[in-house]
């Protein structure tokens, strides 16, 4: 039981490692937003996917509106290696932790629906995702105790409604149902593949073979949370937002499996944290209007990490992770009738600043954005919207799973047990979405 506890919190603690950062945090909601940046995207109300951002804002339509998105994302994510763990000796090659393409190329849906029964009241249904990561590591890859494959999928339903108070202030509040599935998949590497001898005493740790599966975890669940909002038109060109999403427990109740390790079950909660977020919109002409937008994520309320096997405590740790904020500045130049042109930047902050992994190697990162809205007819446009995010080189530095298990008696023969990389993710964004007003 000793064994199985300590490949499970070695499991947990990577996981959590990879979860909680920014880049675990989506932005990729709409195309029309995408375009600029984000930059006004909880008071613009341009089209549907405003709901994603503030209910309040559904106070502002006059008609039914409907917005039905795809975005692509490839992210871009390379890994060099630097360092390894003594164990490897002169035979370690850097060349062997090259790796590029970590994390997949992926589509991220969304899809809005906004009523107005009358000038009073609105109620909207949405669908999208707020959190989710994917990273994957070939079987045979030599840190493959930190590597593998790292997946979490969120679907995020909202039900929300909007009062109109006066003439200038509009309240929403909206209701979430977060569905969250997730898989842990870590080898054993090349770390023990000799296993550890000592001289005159002989083999003390077995060889294991570097496909090995040492941690096998998967789970899901459904977490439940609230957001609301406020607009404040001071008239019909300059108008701000306030919103906050509130913080969802998702509470991952699935199988654990590892090296030595019998199939059990096991769970895991992880919280996916609290959002604020202030937007301005301001039309400067007839066609000019400028937005910005600043963003508060509550990543430091995640204090202590606990996973357990069946009813039994398994694993219990203190962490530190930093609240981040993102800044988004935009403008918006309408060119005719049919034709609408965006621009926008953004700086967004690291939360993982001290417990960086290899699995989402996060940075700060600067967004550059462009984008454009076609009308098709008087009730049907498509939107169309592009980033290129450019992330900061870092230096990750982890500990290897395997050898963070072995005996502090050991400590003089293992002597370094981290793994040291570098890495660099410049993302590309696309998206296009579809949006018809009743």
């Amino acid at each position: 039981m000793r064994l199985q506890k300590s490949i499970l919190a070695a499991a947990i603690t990577l996981a959590t490692f990879n979860s909680y950062s920014a880049s675990f945090q989506l932005n990729e909601t709409s195309a029309s937003g995408l375009g600029r940046a984000f930059a006004g995207d909880a008071v613009i109300a341009d089209d549907a996917a405003v709901l994603a951002r503030n209910p309040a804002a559904m106070a502002l339509f006059d008609k039914a509106a409907f917005s039905l998105a795809a975005t692509y994302v490839d992210p871009g994510v390379n890994i060099k290696g630097i360092d390894a763990p003594d164990l490897l000796g002169a035979d370690y090659d850097a060349s062997e932790l090259k790796q590029d393409g970590v994390v997949p190329t992926a589509i991220v849906p969304a899809m809005y629906f906004i009523n107005p029964v009358n000038d009073t009241f609105a109620y909207g249904v949405a669908f999208n995702s707020n959190f989710g990561l994917k990273s994957e590591y070939d079987n045979d890859y030599a840190a493959g105790s930190i590597g593998g494959k790292t997946d979490l999928k969120t679907i995020n339903a909202n039900i929300s409604g909007s009062y109109r108070i006066n003439e200038q202030l509009s309240l929403g509040l909206g209701l979430n149902v977060v569905y969250g599935e997730a898989e842990l998949i870590r080898h054993a590497g090349r770390v023990l593949e000799n296993g550890v001898t000592i001289p005159g005493v002989g083999t003390v740790v077995a060889p294991v073979p570097g496909r090995t599966e040492i941690v096998n975890m998967a789970g899901d669940d459904f977490g439940y949370g609230w957001n609301i909002g406020v607009v404040y038109e001071i008239n019909k060109s300059h108008r701000f937002a306030l919103t906050y999403r509130s913080e969802v427990e998702l509470a991952f109740d699935g199988e654990f499996s590892g090296l030595g390790v019998q199939e059990q079950a096991a769970s895991l909660s992880v919280d996916m944290p609290a959002i604020a977020e202030f937007s301005g919109f301001h039309q400067l002409t007839e066609q000019w209007a400028t937005h910005y937008s600043i963003m508060y994520t509550q990543w430091s309320s995640f204090e202590k990490l606990e996973a357990f096997t069946g009813d039994t405590l398994a694993f219990e740790k203190e962490e530190n992770f930093e609240d981040t904020y993102r800044f988004a500045l935009g403008a918006t130049y309408d060119v005719n009738q049919d034709l609408v042109l965006r621009l926008g930047i953004a700086f967004d902050q690291s939360a993982a600043v001290d417990y960086r992994s290899i699995s989402i190697p996060d940075s700060d990162r600067l967004w550059y954005s462009a984008g454009a809205t076609y009308q098709l007819d008087n009730n049907d446009s498509i939107d169309f919207g592009v980033s290129y995010i450019n992330g900061d080189n870092v230096i990750v530095t982890e500990e290897d799973a395997l050898l963070a298990q072995l005996p502090s008696s050991l400590d003089g023969v293992v002597g370094n047990k981290d793994w040291n990389f570098s890495s660099e993710g410049n993302a590309l964004i696309i998206a296009i979405q579809y949006n018809k007003t009743f």
